[in-house]
């Protein structure tokens, strides 16, 4: 089944971009020449390292800009950037905290994630220290717990 998205952003003035927030990801849709030629970036919210804002000036649009470490790429780079206009700047500033938020909750799912398995790893140790499990049966438990 396919992830819905949660929320949804379109920026009319600045890039004619459209973007989706997911759980997990989000998608910007940078629409090309009559609806043709769309170009398509899905980013995971994990590999995003920083979400950058550069406000509009008197005749220049605003930016938006996902790092996700391959931004050296000039193409990567305009596929990860969302222009905006003056008139989109309140939009533009509630999708950059919409992002950091999402980035926020996978990173703390992340953590607790591990500490989890951390816990689990630790009873699974005490359990074949006592014999309670032989070591094909401990061997068999880590494997699964590491492997999520």
């Amino acid at each position: 089944m396919a992830e819905l998205a949660f929320k949804e952003f379109a920026f009319k003035k600045g890039s004619k971009t459209t973007i989706y927030l997911y759980q997990s990801s989000i998608e910007i849709i940078h629409h090309g020449l009559l609806g043709k030629f769309n170009k398509v970036k899905l980013n995971q919210y994990k590999n995003i390292i920083d979400v950058s804002i550069k406000q509009p000036g008197i005749a220049s649009n605003g930016t938006i800009v996902l790092d996700c470490g391959n931004n050296k790429n000039k193409s990567e780079k305009s596929l990860n950037t969302i222009e905006f206009s003056k008139s989109e700047k309140e939009l533009a500033i509630e999708l950059k905290e919409s992002i950091e938020k999402q980035i926020s909750i996978i990173k703390g799912q992340r953590a607790d994630s591990a500490v989890d398995n951390f816990e689990k790893l630790k009873k699974l140790k005490e359990l074949a220290d006592l014999g309670i499990l032989s070591d094909e049966e401990y061997n068999e438990q880590k494997e699964r717990i590491l492997e999520g």
